[in-house]
């Protein structure tokens, strides 16, 4: 096999399905597994579902590579854990007390990531790439597939889930990377050489994927989505209003958050004890952990590797007096002879501590939930004119009673409210797949903020960027490396 980002095979979105599923259906196929084509796995309805299942799987467990990492399957995986750990430490939300040069993420904590002690960042490319390339498999084999016996509903779902599993990849790499390589394909040809695309490129690339995924999908929660665990046209919308939110699109983002936040009878704001709840009417899409594998049991894998992770001074210091989200989403901690005294995020209850093997899963893994389209409409209706601002107070308002906080006057001005948005969101989405990071830096906040934190010093601007694997560009001299890493 090619050392490449992109050399894994079809056969790994197979197998894992496969593995995951325990279905024998495919049992009488003759070639070698390396080599297993198109047509055979989407010679029906049922054989592309196994597929499809594989590129859940994926994203939640990961393959075998992510598996053997026993415990630390949530920093490891990119959809998992490993951006919400990353990110956080890299932004002024995550950090161990003792600040100890062989700290895990104390490379990202201190602002110190060099090419010699890269940190997380390797794992994060790597897990994307490879999800990407299992929606890429599954994009080409409904494209390809000749079999009368794959249905063209089946054919819609199957593209339209995969082109959102891509689209979320690419979200969090050009994010976190800036430039990268925009592989649409599995052809090792085509992506063995590829140059680093522009930000713009790349965004828009995502764009095209969700919005022509969103006229594949259901708008239903029903069938084996019951337990909102497949990719449905919501999501989709919630990802478009974050992407347009992001590129500046401050009209569409609004008009996809309103869509969301409108389907009442789907979704609302729920008890701060049950956000995170498998049943929760707050939740757009969640990924559903192997309760079996490995030594995490029920718990999520991110809350799994939560543990030692503590909450910044700055953060918990920002919670208003009375905000019941500290109360619910943080656990304090007792000091001890080892143990520093702090915080740890709790906003899912299952850890290292307490998890079951096999055990009862009351929770699974929230990608995308419906506080944040609150918080993306307000945005976005503020950055469109101040004339908004009733409304924009309004929807901060729908969150902060959620809280338990007072509500916000009317009589703020458009400098108070902006401010109040930014607040809201960190608060709200603490500890969730980087919300933090990436607000700083799209904001335009990010030096001013972490500047000012002790122990990021001397601050590096061009840390805001990760740096492209090394390993990346000696396989491929087409990619550039991002500025101040040489």
């Amino acid at each position: 096999m090619k050392k490449n980002i992109f050399s894994i095979t079809t056969a790994g979105v197979f197998l894992s399905a496969l593995l995951i599923t325990g279905c024998n259906k495919m049992l009488d196929i003759k070639d070698p597994i390396n080599s297993i084509t198109t047509n055979q796995v989407f010679q029906s309805d049922d054989q592309a579902s196994i597929a499809l299942n594989g590129l859940y799987s994926y994203l939640i467990s990961g393959g075998e590579n992510e598996v053997n990492a026993f415990g630390k399957l949530g920093n490891v995986l990119y959809s998992a854990g490993g951006i919400t750990l990353a990110a956080g430490h890299s932004a002024d939300e995550l950090y161990h007390p003792s600040l100890g040069g062989d700290d895990e993420y104390f490379v990202e904590t201190a602002n110190r990531i060099t090419l010699q002690n890269i940190g997380y960042s390797p794992k994060i490319w790597k897990s994307a790439y490879k999800g990407i390339f299992n929606a890429n498999a599954l994009i080409e084999g409904v494209k390809t597939a000749t079999s009368k016996e794959f249905t063209q509903a089946y054919r819609k779902r199957v593209l339209g889930e995969a082109l959102a599993v891509r689209a979320m990849g690419y979200f969090y790499l050009v994010n976190l990377f800036g430039k990268i390589p925009l592989a649409l394909s599995i052809d090792y040809n085509d992506t063995q050489k590829l140059p680093s695309a522009s930000p713009d490129v790349v965004y828009q690339q995502i764009i095209n994927d969700l919005e022509e995924a969103s006229g594949y999908l259901s708008e239903n929660y029903d069938g084996n989505n019951t337990e909102r665990i497949r990719i449905n046209k919501w999501y989709v919308k919630a990802m478009l209003a974050r992407v347009y939110l992001f590129t500046k699109n401050y009209g569409k983002a609004w008009q996809y958050a309103n869509d969301v936040i409108g389907r009442t009878d789907l979704f609302q704001l729920e008890n701060l004890n049950t956000v995170f709840s498998i049943s929760s009417r707050e939740v757009i899409f969640q990924l559903k952990q192997n309760n079996i594998s490995g030594t995490l049991g029920n718990a999520t894998p991110e809350q799994y590797a939560m543990a030692g992770r503590y909450l910044t001074p700055s953060l918990m210091n920002a919670f208003e007096a009375g905000d019941n989200r500290k109360t619910a989403w943080t656990e304090a901690v007792v000091g001890g002879p080892y143990t520093p005294s702090g915080f740890y995020p709790a906003k899912y209850k299952i850890n290292s501590t307490n998890r079951v093997i096999n055990g009862y899963r009351s929770e699974y893994y929230v990608v995308m939930r419906l506080a944040e389209m609150y918080l993306v409409r307000a945005e976005a209706n503020m950055l469109q004119g101040a004339g908004n601002k009733n409304a924009v107070i309004d929807d901060l308002n729908a969150i902060r009673k959620r809280a338990g906080l007072k509500e916000l006057p009317y009589t703020l001005t458009d400098q108070q409210v902006t401010d109040a948005i930014a607040h809201e969101r960190q608060t709200e989405l603490f500890a969730e797949w980087g919300h933090r990071w990436l607000d700083l830096k799209r904001t335009g906040k990010a030096t001013q903020v972490l500047s000012g934190i002790s122990y990021k010093q001397p601050w590096n601007p061009y840390q805001l960027l990760y740096p492209v694997p090394p390993d990346e560009i000696r396989w491929d001299n087409n990619l550039s490396q991002n500025i101040g890493y040489n």
